[in-house]
């Protein structure tokens, strides 16, 4: 049994059939948002960018979307961001996207390295909302890898080879576009 169950089973005690409701909403907020899991719906994020654009999950519905987190002064991380924009270049058309999130202080510092290297991928800086629904990281780079149908189906952290990572995308990018998103 969860903790989130137990306070909420004391609460409901304590506060009758009417406060079923409320003691589920108070822990959640206490114990936080439960972690996104591989296999799961991936929670529906808004993600805003350097550019001053956000990005909305309902905008990424029947997307292929990779989410890195990352950080100027990781060599693991920069390794990995070339190779990840090859596979946005590759991959972009048939519905690849990437949201490459920092985890550094300062966004002139991230700007100036995106700009020095001219990626094309969008970046922005980490959330709280984003670590909050996918949990704390402990090293970058970190993947958080998402299908057509909004499901969590990888979390990597650390590297990958480019060629594996590329390999775990092709089943997801070849798969159909749901009719839910198609007839838009």
């Amino acid at each position: 049994m969860t903790v989130a169950a137990v306070v909420t089973g004391s609460l409901r005690r304590a506060l009758g059939g009417w406060g079923a409701a409320a003691a589920l909403a108070w822990a959640t907020a206490a114990v936080g948002a439960p972690i996104a899991q591989v296999g799961e719906p991936a929670p529906a994020l808004d993600i805003k960018l350097l550019n001053g654009k956000t990005v909305k999950a309902k905008d990424l519905k029947g997307q292929v979307v990779i989410t890195m987190i990352w950080a100027t002064w990781s060599p693991a991380a920069r390794v990995a961001l070339a190779d990840v924009q090859k596979l946005y270049s590759a991959h972009h058309r048939q519905g690849l996207e990437v949201l490459a999130l920092s985890i550094d202080e300062q966004v002139a510092e991230v700007r100036a390295f995106w700009q020095a290297r001219s990626y094309t991928m969008p970046v922005g800086m980490r959330s709280d909302a984003f670590f909050d629904h996918y949990g704390r990281v402990s090293t970058t780079p970190m993947f958080y890898i998402v299908d057509r149908d909004g499901v969590l189906r990888h979390r990597i952290a650390g590297t990958i080879e480019a060629d594996k990572l590329e390999a775990l995308l092709k089943p997801l990018l070849a798969a159909p576009v749901p009719n839910s998103v198609a007839r838009r």
